[in-house]
């Protein structure tokens, strides 16, 4: 399956954090997404947090586990390989 979704930033400060609405195209539910960052010295911790899930369809594909599997994936592995090689 082929998910379209739909976000809108609806917050920014910049280096701080950055909040959009997400949502599928189609699909009921609405969702908001937002990604903080925190100095930490030499590194920099994010905290992420997806908030209205439970919205979604209550059907296997919009389980809570996905989405966790997914931000996971995202986070540990893309968004490291892409700041790491930048």
């Amino acid at each position: 399956n082929s998910y379209h979704h739909l976000c809108k930033v609806t917050e920014v400060i910049p280096q701080k954090k950055i909040a959009y609405t997400w949502r599928y195209k189609g699909e009921p539910g609405n969702s908001l997404v937002t990604l903080e960052l925190f100095d930490e010295g030499e590194k920099t911790r994010l905290k992420l947090t997806h908030e209205g899930i439970e919205s979604f369809p209550k059907t296997p594909a919009y389980a809570r586990k996905n989405f966790e599997a997914g931000w996971t994936q995202l986070i540990g592995s893309e968004l490291k390989r892409f700041v790491e090689q930048n």
